[in-house]
């Protein structure tokens, strides 16, 4: 994706808050892309930890949290995945997520489903 956060911004789109971050991907498994090709799914348990998959076959597990000031989601692989502090904008029911520092878009989400189940296709 070529869009940066300053372009979302110039459209006149404002990154999610904290709350409605939260109420968009916690207790649910979520389908996304993200930077070189990848699709994935994850779950974000309300405990703070996630478990993924990508379409390659990895599996992962780590931690979240959201910045209750900054609206901020940062992730934690335990095993060698990106880990990241990004904000996240939602445009047309999906949330594009781009890098805290440098405003670079990292990954989307744009398929979410109550409760676990990432054994669902990619």
């Amino acid at each position: 994706m070529t869009t940066t956060e300053s372009m979302l911004v110039a459209q006149g789109h404002h990154s999610l808050s904290a709350d409605e971050l939260r109420s968009r991907i916690v207790g649910k498994t979520v389908h996304g892309d993200y930077l070189g090709g990848f699709r994935f799914v994850t779950y974000l348990d309300a405990n703070g930890t996630m478990e993924g998959r990508n379409h390659v076959g990895s599996h992962n597990g780590g931690e979240w949290s959201i910045d209750p000031d900054e609206g901020t989601l940062t992730v934690t692989w335990d095993n060698g995945w990106d880990e990241t502090t990004t904000r996240g904008y939602e445009v047309g029911g999906v949330i594009h997520f781009f890098d805290k520092g440098t405003g670079q878009w990292r990954n989307r989400l744009h398929t979410f489903a109550e409760g676990k189940n990432i054994s669902q296709a990619l």
